[in-house]
């Protein structure tokens, strides 16, 4: 529910699409996407996927054999930034990406394109990839900062492109390189597509995760700004942004930056201000324009995404000017927005999820079609969710089902609502826990015992053994049946919740040969927090956390194993020197915080007997704990 609207949401998970980054577009009443390392797939209207042929070119393969490959250098950091469809005729397109590019020495980033076709059957990328413009200068491998890519893009007419470069971390909060006339990081571009000429039009940014431009023709960009130093900018040719001389943040730690002086701390005098700047920082992204014609109470909104709150902001603006701002919590990650011609408004999650937001049909019965609130859907124009195809093995897609649908009790109703109210944070798989506990074998077992969960006090007292009878009133009322519990009320109807547990009762049956606690780590011993290594994933939750508990970093230690012991297919990226580090912003579920880092490339899960991984993190206050390993 959102101040003007209600939504439901749809979601479809993607195979093989690990870490950070990727892009979505869309094409027609399909999205297309591009996966952080440059695999393309089609999401259709029904849900199904088709992976494409073609993927867009990083040579990434050579990459390890570089010397400063284990060496500070984070492979996560090595992505494609955006993707663009301009139409040509007859079933072409041109398709634009921005990219990173390893040239055998040192990392590019890079604007390439080729041409994709689509007719009735089929869409196919033709795989002559050409690079259209590469930025100055090549990054070194040492210390590569490439999640502050930016790159985001626009056309600009038949014959250019309007691209925004991040300054890729260069800047160290001590160089301008944003200032520099030699170089294209942190600067807003004007490409040539046929010659690659390039144009700066303004200067000074951090990292521009978004780019729009509204009905009216004024380009808007966020820039994901040090802490508490995010913004939303009105672009302007010749305008220089700030970045990294002034800006509303200040360092991570809290920290003065070095290039920034304290009677400018906190202001952004003597250059272009943003239009809005958040405090604290909600790790701003993508940015798009409402659709009016399926949502007219948003008339001339801006739609701005963020990681860390998990959040969509909607800007209520006239012009320049922002009335105000409203949060729209929705539990996780979102990389990039794509705006469907039918209404929907696609969300890219880090880890591999398209959601569909859809303005909600619940108020679709007869009394809401006499009444036409302010909130009623147009139940004659609204889209209704199709029924996904049970053969498909490639995607998960939850519809949302109508109010007069939600009357039964059979599977796919509760596989429906099962989607649009649990499946955020509850998985079907005895393998993971997202920000609450998987539900696998749930029915029989006693509350707050599932294995390598951290619950709530409420729910570890608790002598309840799960029943659907319990579990359909935990679910309508959760503070009533368990005061004190971390799962927040829901607004879904006791038989709504009846056919939530029939439908859990009927697939999540833990088999016979599962573990008994999630993957082969055990949870680390502090009650503050909890670390799980599942396969080369580490997922990090901690109760009772606050915003700023979510921007997490990890320290991890090999102890007492020496590198030079280890067999060369072990010698892999982080752990010559015996230790890694690095950073990921969490999200803030429910007073929970709770992330997912993929480790780079090494089978760590090998480690067994007689040592272990000691897990130190955090970002206003230091934690740490150990995961042992058992045979």
């Amino acid at each position: 529910m959102t101040h003007l609207y209600p939504f439901d949401s749809e979601f479809v998970a993607l195979e093989g699409f690990t870490g950070p980054g990727g892009a979505i577009e869309s094409f027609y009443e399909d999205l297309l996407v591009v996966t952080p390392k440059g695999k393309l797939a089609l999401v259709f209207r029904d849900g199904s996927v088709e992976y494409l042929d073609g993927n867009v070119p990083m040579n990434e393969k050579s990459l390890a054999d570089h010397e400063d490959y284990n060496n500070h250098f984070n492979p996560g950091d090595f992505r494609v930034a955006d993707i663009l469809l301009k139409e040509l005729g007859e079933g072409r397109y041109e398709l634009f990406a921005t990219h990173h590019y390893f040239t055998g020495e040192c990392i590019r980033f890079r604007l390439s394109s080729t041409t994709l076709l689509r007719d009735e059957a089929s869409v196919t990328v033709i795989s002559d990839w050409r690079t259209i413009f590469d930025a100055e200068p090549c990054l070194p491998l040492l210390w590569f900062v490439g999640h502050e890519s930016g790159g985001k893009m626009l056309t600009d007419g038949v014959d250019h492109l309007l691209v925004i470069i991040g300054a890729h971390g260069v800047d160290s909060w001590r160089a301008r390189p944003t200032f520099d006339s030699t170089t294209q990081l942190g600067k807003f571009v004007r490409i040539a597509i046929e010659t690659g000429e390039v144009e700066t039009l303004a200067i000074g940014f951090r990292n521009s995760q978004g780019l729009v431009r509204d009905a009216d023709g004024n380009i808007w960009a966020t820039d994901h700004g040090p802490q508490g130093g995010d913004e939303l900018n009105l672009l302007e040719r010749g305008g220089n942004y700030g970045w990294p001389v002034v800006s509303y943040g200040v360092q991570y730690g809290r920290e003065i930056p070095p290039t920034i002086e304290d009677e400018k701390m906190g202001r952004h005098d003597g250059f272009v201000r943003p239009v809005f700047s958040w405090v604290p920082s909600p790790a701003i992204s993508a940015i798009a324009v409402n659709d009016e014609e399926h949502l007219p109470l948003w008339k001339d909104d801006l739609l701005v995404a963020s990681f860390v709150t998990g959040s969509l902001y909607r800007v209520r603006r006239h012009g320049a000017d922002v009335q105000y701002v409203e949060k729209i919590e929705l539990g996780y990650r979102i990389r990039d927005i794509a705006i469907m011609p039918d209404g929907r408004i696609a969300l890219l999650r880090d880890g591999g999820r398209v959601y569909f937001l859809i303005r909600s049909l619940r108020y679709c019965d007869e009394e809401s079609r006499e009444r036409r609130d302010v909130y009623s859907a147009n139940c004659d124009d609204v889209v209704a969710s199709p029924t996904p195809d049970s053969s498909d093995t490639e995607a998960t897609v939850t519809p949302t089902p109508s109010a007069t649908e939600r009357t039964g009790t059979d599977e796919a109703v509760g596989r429906q609502l099962f989607g649009l109210h649990c499946g955020s944070c509850h998985e079907l798989d005895a393998e993971k826990h997202g920000p609450g506990p998987h539900l696998v074998g749930v029915i029989g077992r006693t509350a707050g015992e599932v294995g390598g969960f951290n619950f709530s006090e409420a729910l570890r007292s608790s002598d309840v053994v799960w029943t659907r009878d319990s579990v359909t009133q935990f679910l309508a009322n959760p503070q009533q049946f368990a005061p004190g519990t971390s799962m927040s009320s829901s607004d879904i109807t006791e038989e709504e919740a009846r056919a939530i547990a029939d439908y859990i009762a009927g697939v999540a049956v833990m088999p016979d040969d599962a573990p008994d606690t999630v993957g082969d780590g055990q949870p680390a011993i502090l009650s503050e927090f909890n670390v799980h290594l599942i396969e080369n994933t580490l997922r990090y939750t901690k109760e009772e956390c606050a915003e700023d508990d979510t921007a997490v970093t990890f320290f991890l230690h090999i102890d007492p194993i020496d590198v030079d012991d280890l067999p060369d297919d072990r010698k892999q990226h982080g752990f010559d020197n015996r230790d890694f580090d690095f950073n990921d912003n969490g999200t803030l579920v429910d007073g929970k915080c709770w992330t997912e880092v993929n480790l780079p490339d090494y089978d760590i899960a090998a480690i067994r007997t007689g040592q272990f991984v000691k897990v130190d993190g955090g970002f206003q206050h230091l934690w740490e704990g150990e995961i042992s390993f058992v045979e």
